[in-house]
């Protein structure tokens, strides 16, 4: 008996890596998307903060956001703090789709020597991105962080 409960656990164990391993691929190819729409959406010529209607993903600068506890994540949708979407990955046994939060929020960075070009200056925002198997969430999320740097006109 002893045998099979330890196979059994051995068992779960790997399933629960191989969830909270795919769960961080989607969050990779999540945070690709969001860095992607963030270059779509500012160009060169302006700022999350001042775009006409600001992105769902983005959190202004008066917010003070560290999402890394399980609590930030259950009430950012609902508090309208991040986005919600879907990714959906090829697997093993064909396709996972993994419910992905999303947000970007400002650092306050700003440096005008690391773009290269006259006119330009370097802002940075916080990228956040957690993903959730649809189909097993108690097997885990995978939170991701990235900095993006912007590169954009000065006076814009």
């Amino acid at each position: 008996m002893a045998i099979f409960q330890r196979s059994l656990q051995n068992d779960q164990f790997a399933q629960s890596a191989q969830w909270r391993a795919q769960s961080r691929d989607a969050a990779n190819q999540a945070m690709a998307a969001l860095r992607s729409t963030i270059a779509q959406t500012i160009g060169t010529s302006g700022l999350l903060e001042y775009q006409p209607s600001p992105p769902s993903w983005f959190v202004t600068p008066s917010a003070q956001l560290q999402p890394t506890s399980s609590q930030f994540w259950q009430s950012c949708a609902a508090n309208r703090l991040c986005q919600s979407t879907t990714v959906t990955l090829q697997n093993g046994t064909g396709r996972q789709t993994f419910n992905v939060l999303q947000l970007a929020t400002p650092t306050g960075v700003i440096d005008p020597t690391l773009c290269g070009q006259q006119g330009y200056v370097a802002v940075f925002y916080n990228l956040w991105v957690q993903a959730t198997a649809s189909a097993n969430p108690a097997a885990g999320s995978a939170t991701e962080q990235a900095v993006y740097r912007a590169c954009v006109k000065t006076g814009a």
